[in-house]
């Protein structure tokens, strides 16, 4: 035995000699069985019966360790399980190692437990106690679940099979309850709590009151019963079952044992000392001389010494043991008598045989789920036993089927029959707010998939709505499934006509022919004043095949001519331009540099051209190439300034004037027999998808306009104490119907070479002349203009600054019109309308009257949309004439839209910049000499005359 009083051997190698001494039990062997918890690196739960495995023995799952003490009755088997220390390391090893998969704390834990019970299941069929090891100081009441656990294991699972496949064995023995008796559990603490007094009556209460804990837990749960047949274990009636090992440390800490060894020899006595006292022994005439006698101990020291002494875990088993000996092991136990042959006490070898028969079927087996059997019940028992013990995930599967069932109703219940994206997440939300109210635990996300699953499935079963986004982003609510001609958003807009004298409802347009075009056609039926305006035709697409398509553009905008650095009217209104330096205006940015920022006009928009006049910014510049403007006119214009000025006009007063050549009726006749200028050739095949814009190919033209240039009737119609009347102008907000007044000076100059000639008599000389007086050469002009912005629901405003709303009449100024004329105007500004949400209102129209005198105003609007990606024109090579004395109306588009990207409004304006949306090129308006053989409504016989010269106002 190697100088110990043991044996000890790996099952089911047991040596010969000791196979030996255990046959000479014959039929009184009793089978310890020691489970537990351990900490120590070999799984040892049996160092408190001063036994260990030897020094090479290495810990495994499953693994049983046997000792034999020579002499005695009971065999220890100890079993090596998920619960010591070791083994649950090596498992998170491999857990850690296998990373395929990644950790999941529940599924690990329901494994390791569902290990033990396997073991455990085993101890209590093959021994007739069962010890149970325990490092804490107080009773695990998980422990309790781990007996629920077996009880059910035994009752659902091994008695459905277990008789059966055992009767044909060696096992068969053991009686149809597959086992050798109820056995009697012990529980063995390895510590004692170290704030208690380790006395007798300290110790022994703290026993007694733990059995009473763990008797009163295992009899509420019904792991002990009356009956040894129902009982899963056994406690003895009468005799101690707990055991706290109080007076031996059985797992020294080796650090603390170093640092005390260490303390010892710091503080060794001086030798010379020791030297003296062995001098002075060696002078006693004997051994022991001079020597104290010892303290004599009362007899309550020699009873706790003696308590100390009897206090073992062995004595405490062989009580036990020496009941099952006796025969009177479940005597006082049970109140109902046990069965006859309940108890059996087996040889060596019997016991080797059932012990090897039950390992297989409940712990071999195991290892292979799919093993092929006869047994139905042990097939089930072989795939299906570590579900059956997870109770946790059947009961966190029960509260997600609850919360499933009640997300789902929630969801249905609230639905109605047709309806988006949104209302749908709305709706999942919620549902998922009820099943997060029952529904819990780890399968609550897979919960959650399926609920959004079958809420997707009974969204998209007929009740889906087709979705479709209109131009201003709102869904179509009409059925997906169901065919529809029209898209239909269920949002109304209030809108008005091209005049503005009627409003009306429309839908939310889906397509830019619907927001720009069809509406305005309709709205023109029901107007009065609409039938009879004078409209302006811009020129549009006129296919020759019936195969015409929309013409396609690169990705990269705006590179839409490769090899050229810019559009091709921006090199002819560098060409066409006067001579600023002769004029001393100071010299006109490139055509590149206009559509970037200006942090002088509020950061954007083109920079204003030199000013003329003591308080308006006025300016003479050409409208670009669309004009033909040539060379020679600028030169024209330069020696006419000369020669007035060599006259003896002041250079200060042309400095603050507006200078307009006039060319005589002879000149006018030469150049219509002139013929038109080159023109850019229309494609009749492809058209533009969009709207026109600066950079657009000029051969492309929309399919319809989406601009209005109306003349709604003589400027009498408006006058500037009343404002706009409703009766003409409907919906506008009080004190915000006003149109601006703007004075404009110009002087006339005729050509060089006609300067000897009269000017051309006024069409009514005898008549007051009206918004325009004559002094000589010199005209003074007063247009009144309005830019008008319009809500959603039909409100109406004008703007007196970029910034500011007109407020009535007080608001209008000398100079308000030059702050709307000659800054940038936002697309977008909230309307004032009171109202809980914030609705932006859009400039959609411009409001012009002209004045009557011998000059046309030139309208020329540009709109700046997408952060300076686009720039929209009217689409006319021709910039419109409007005709003298007349109210016009210039309706700008609804919807934006590049060649094929659409320019959505914003939802929300930032008052940090607040051209963010879009907004207005200022200098839109220009002065020309009146050409009474124009017809100003069309724009081919305008485009086939020369342009003559005007001036940019």
């Amino acid at each position: 035995m190697d100088m110990k009083d043991y044996y000890t051997w790996t099952y089911p190698d047991i040596p010969a000699n000791v196979a030996q001494e255990l046959r000479q039990l014959k039929s009184s062997l009793v089978v310890v069985g020691v489970v537990g918890r351990s900490k120590c690196d070999q799984a040892n739960k049996m160092q408190a019966f001063g036994m260990e495995p030897p020094i090479e023995h290495s810990a495994r799952d499953g693994q049983m360790q046997c000792y034999y003490k020579p002499g005695t009755s009971c065999l220890l088997l100890h079993f090596e399980t998920t619960y010591d220390e070791v083994i649950l390391g090596q498992m998170i090893d491999a857990c850690m190692e296998d990373t395929e998969k990644p950790f999941d704390f529940d599924s690990f834990y329901e494994g390791m437990r569902c290990r033990f019970v396997r073991m455990m299941l085993l101890a209590l069929h093959v021994c007739h106690i069962v010890v149970y090891v325990e490092t804490g100081q107080t009773f695990d009441p998980t422990l309790v679940t781990v007996f629920q656990l077996l009880k059910f294991a035994r009752e659902q699972h091994l008695m459905q099979f277990l008789p059966q496949m055992l009767r044909e064995t060696p096992a068969a023995r053991m009686g149809e309850k597959g086992r050798l008796c109820a056995p009697r559990i012990l529980f063995l603490f390895e510590n004692f709590p170290r704030e208690e007094a380790k006395t007798r009556e300290c110790v022994s209460a703290y026993e007694f009151q733990t059995e009473d804990c763990i008797y009163e837990l295992l009899r509420h749960h019904n792991i002990v019963t009356n009956s040894s047949s129902t009982s899963l274990v056994a406690l003895p009636n009468n005799k101690q079952f707990v055991f706290f090992n109080a007076h031996e440390e059985l797992h020294p800490d080796k650090l603390l044992k170093a640092i005390e060894c260490l303390n010892l020899a710091m503080y060794k006595p001086d030798t010379k000392e020791e030297e003296e006292d062995l001098e002075i022994l060696e002078l006693a005439p004997f051994e022991g001389f001079v020597k104290p006698y010892g303290v004599p101990a009362d007899e309550k020291e020699l009873e706790e010494q003696q308590y100390k002494k009897d206090h073992t875990v062995w004595h405490f088993l062989q009580r036990h043991v020496q009941d099952a000996l006796l025969g009177c092991f479940d005597e006082g136990s049970f109140k109902q008598a046990p069965h006859l042959g309940q108890f059996h006490l087996l040889n060596i070898q019997e016991w080797h045989d059932c012990m090897a028969t039950l390992y297989k079927l409940l712990v071999e087996n195991s290892k292979t789920p799919n093993l092929e059997t006869i047994n139905e019940d042990y097939r089930l028992f072989l795939q299906g036993f570590d579900e059956s013990l997870n109770y946790e995930k059947k009961f966190w599967a029960h509260l997600c089927e609850l919360g499933l069932k009640k997300g789902i109703s929630a969801y249905k219940n609230a639905a109605p029959a047709n309806y988006g994206s949104s209302t749908h997440k709305q709706l999942l939300a919620e549902a998922t707010v009820a099943f997060e109210e029952e529904g819990r635990g780890p399968q609550a996300k897979a919960a959650l998939a399926k609920l959004a699953a079958v809420c997707q499935k009974h969204w998209q079963d007929g009740r889906q709505q087709c979705e479709q986004l209109s131009l201003r982003s709102h869904p179509c609510t009409l059925p997906k499934n169901v065919p529809h001609e029209k898209h239909n958003s269920g949002v109304i807009h209030i809108s008005s006509c091209n005049c503005g004298r009627t409003q009306g409802r429309r839908e939310d347009p889906f397509n830019l022919r619907q927001a720009n075009y069809e509406y305005y056609e309709h709205m023109a039926q029901m107007c009065n004043l609409c039938v009879k305006v004078k409209q302006y035709q811009f020129p549009i697409f006129e296919p020759s095949v019936s195969d015409y398509r929309a013409a396609a553009f690169e990705a990269a905008f705006p590179l839409l001519h490769p090899g050229k650095s810019g559009p091709p009217q921006d090199e002819d209104e560098e060409e066409g331009e006067p001579n600023d330096e002769e004029e001393g205006q100071e010299p006109q940015q490139p055509a590149e540099e206009e559509q970037q920022p200006n942090s002088a006009n509020n950061g954007c928009s083109q920079p204003l051209s030199p000013t003329f006049g003591s308080d308006l910014n006025m300016s003479i510049a050409g409208f670009g190439a669309s004009l033909n403007e040539s060379q020679a006119s600028s030169e024209q214009l330069t020696n006419s300034e000369q020669n007035s000025t060599s006259s003896g006009t002041s250079s200060a007063d042309t400095e603050n004037e507006l200078v307009v050549q006039i060319q005589e009726p002879a000149k006018k006749e030469a150049r219509e027999d002139a013929g038109p200028p080159d023109a850019f050739s229309t494609s009749t095949t492809e058209y533009l998808p969009g709207l026109v814009h600066t950079v657009s190919d000029f051969g492309l033209l929309p399919l319809f306009p989406s601009w209005s240039l109306a003349c709604v009737g003589p400027s009498s119609i408006y006058s500037h104490n009343t404002g706009l009347q409703e009766h003409f102008q409907s919906g506008f907000l009080s004190g915000a119907n006003f149109l601006l007044p703007w004075d404009v000076q110009l002087r006339l100059v005729h050509a060089p070479k006609q300067q000897h000639h009269p000017h051309h008599q006024q069409q009514h000389p005898g008549k007051k002349q009206q918004r325009w007086k004559k002094q000589g050469d010199r005209l003074s002009l007063k247009i009144f203009v309005g830019m008008e912005y319009e809500c959603s629901r039909g409100h109406r405003f004008m703007m007196c600054a970029p910034d500011r709303v007109l407020r009535g009449g007080a608001d209008i100024e000398r100079d308000t019109c030059s702050k709307v004329v000659h800054n940038n105007m936002p697309l977008y500004y909230p309307c004032p309308c009171r109202s809980q949400n914030n609705y932006l209102a859009q400039l959609m129209r411009i409001h012009v009257v002209t004045p009557k005198a011998p000059v046309n105003i030139i309208v020329d609007p540009k709109v700046c949309v997408g952060k300076g990606k686009y720039t929209f024109t009217l689409g006319s090579i021709i910039p419109p004439r409007l005709s003298q004395s007349a109210y016009w109306i210039i309706r700008l588009p609804y919807v934006y839209q590049g060649d094929d990207v659409l320019i959505a409004p914003p939802e929300k304006l930032e008052p940090d910049d607040p051209m963010a949306g879009g907004y207005l090129l200022p200098g839109m308006f220009g002065v020309a000499e009146t050409d009474p053989t124009q017809d100003l409504n069309e724009p081919g016989r305008m485009a086939a005359s020369a342009a003559g010269n005007f001036t940019r106002i």
